[in-house]
């Protein structure tokens, strides 16, 4: 039979024990702040939020990807098209707002593009999309996904990390699973950038001038008259034709 000594030692053990699930349990069950923030607050802000960090536009679907892990919530695609109404309407009013989310319009016709996102407080040139702009958005945008990862550290939500090792394999970076190599992934797309950017940028710029002097203010927020236009680019495997 064990002595009383033992059995108080095992029963210590027992308690360290104990005391240690339940500290893991308490942690896995404590909602992420960020997370709970993002609860709690309107969709429009956090796109805008979005895009003001991304700098560049952003297509719908990867919004939505990217709030998955980093916020906890699901976007479904016809969420989407309430916001764009809401700002429409909101825009319509007696009370504007400070910026308005808006699409990217077309270079030719100025039209509304489906499932790219901008901020109403972009230069114009920013906000048109031309014959090049597609890849270039969605490098831009895969290298926003990338560093996002890369900043989130050790806690980062591993859908966080897939979704950036998917942007950069569509992207053409070599990726090996389980390695991350962010750095590698963001200089390998940045040159893609650079052979595409000067001559997109100087249609848009172009474009911008000549849109301007035809649409309104409010055209020019959402779109000349015309549905909703859809270019090559707005998923995020769209490269995978186009290099």
């Amino acid at each position: 039979m064990k002595d009383v000594e033992e059995l108080r030692q095992q029963e210590l053990e027992l308690e360290r024990r104990l005391a240690e699930v339940r500290h893991e349990l308490s942690t896995r069950h404590t909602p992420d702040p960020v997370k709970r923030s993002a609860e709690r607050r309107p969709l429009r802000e956090l796109v805008l939020d979005a895009l003001n960090d991304a700098g560049v536009p952003l297509n719908s679907l990867l919004i939505a990807s990217v709030f998955r892990p980093l916020f906890g919530r699901e976007v479904p695609a016809t969420r989407f098209g309430t916001l764009s109404v809401d700002e429409q309407r909101s825009f319509d009013s007696s009370r504007p707002r400070p910026v308005y989310l808006c699409h990217c319009l077309t270079h030719d016709r100025g039209q509304a593009m489906k499932r790219f996102w901008a901020r109403s407080d972009w230069p114009l040139e920013d906000r048109v999309i031309g014959p090049m702009s597609g890849r270039v958005l969605f490098l831009r945008g895969a290298i926003w996904v990338i560093r996002l990862a890369s900043s989130a550290g050790e806690g980062a939500d591993e859908r966080l990390l897939y979704v950036a090792a998917d942007q950069a394999r569509d992207a053409g970076c070599a990726v090996k699973r389980g390695d991350f190599p962010y750095g590698e992934w963001i200089t390998h797309i940045q040159a893609q950038i650079e052979r595409y950017s000067d001559d997109d940028r100087a249609v848009r710029h172009e474009a911008a001038a000549e849109l301007v002097a035809r649409l309104g203010e409010r055209e020019l927020l959402f779109g000349a008259p015309g549905e909703l236009t859809s270019i090559p680019g707005t998923s995020t495997r769209w490269n995978a034709k186009s290099s």
